[in-house]
């Protein structure tokens, strides 16, 4: 979590606040401290945001040559679910860099399949 400020004559004012959740998507994260960083952004009265990568560790060009993402599907489905839940709740952008290690169209095309499984899933689960 991070907050840009932008320095006023005597101080700093925060500018924004960026929550990024984990370094790449498909690791898991802690949900108490997204929690914690977005309402830390609703108090400064900023613009708030999570934003997260889901790029590749540079693996090399083997799992781009076969198509493969970089962490299995129910990974990014079980970070996704977390993050759709903390979106309907703070009412935040998210902001995803790449999608699925390499941010083929293919990936993108199965990034949005996932998010559309979880839309249509009853609020409450």
């Amino acid at each position: 979590m991070g907050s840009i400020a932008i320095e006023m004559p005597g101080r700093l004012e925060p500018l924004c606040c960026i929550v990024t959740p984990v370094g790449m998507l498909g690791y898991g994260f802690d949900e108490a401290e997204v929690h914690q960083g977005l309402q830390h952004g609703q108090k400064l009265g900023v613009p708030t945001a999570l934003i997260l990568d889901s790029g590749s560790t540079d693996s090399g060009p083997n799992k781009l040559a076969l198509g493969e993402m970089s962490v299995p599907r129910e990974n990014y489905k079980r970070d996704l679910e977390k993050l759709v839940k903390i979106l309907r709740t703070f009412r935040v952008p998210l902001i995803i860099g790449s999608a699925g290690g390499d941010g083929s169209d293919a990936h993108v095309r199965e990034f949005t399949k996932i998010i559309t499984e979880i839309l249509e899933l009853p609020e409450n689960e």
